[in-house]
């Protein structure tokens, strides 16, 4: 599932519940990987909660982008 919350000042969030994340390496993997995406302002994922929080401008990124970098990986977007 994706939730999109409100608009920030700085572009737009979301976030994204995981799966197949196994240690906070997983977590890192994925914050090093979106965080090369142009328009990605901050991302923040968390290992034993399974989601990725982004703040990022979508005139530059969408969420495709994100869903294709964490599958990219080998982890599941639910």
């Amino acid at each position: 599932m994706i939730n999109f919350f409100k608009k920030k000042p700085k572009g737009q969030g979301i976030t994204l519940n995981l799966e197949g994340l196994h240690c906070s390496s997983c977590s890192l993997n994925i914050d090093s990987e979106i965080e090369e995406l142009p328009g990605v302002y901050s991302v923040v994922t968390s290992y034993a909660k399974q989601i990725c929080t982004i703040d990022y401008e979508p005139k530059m990124v969408s969420p495709k982008e994100f869903i294709k970098v964490i599958e990219g990986l080998g982890y599941k977007v639910i």
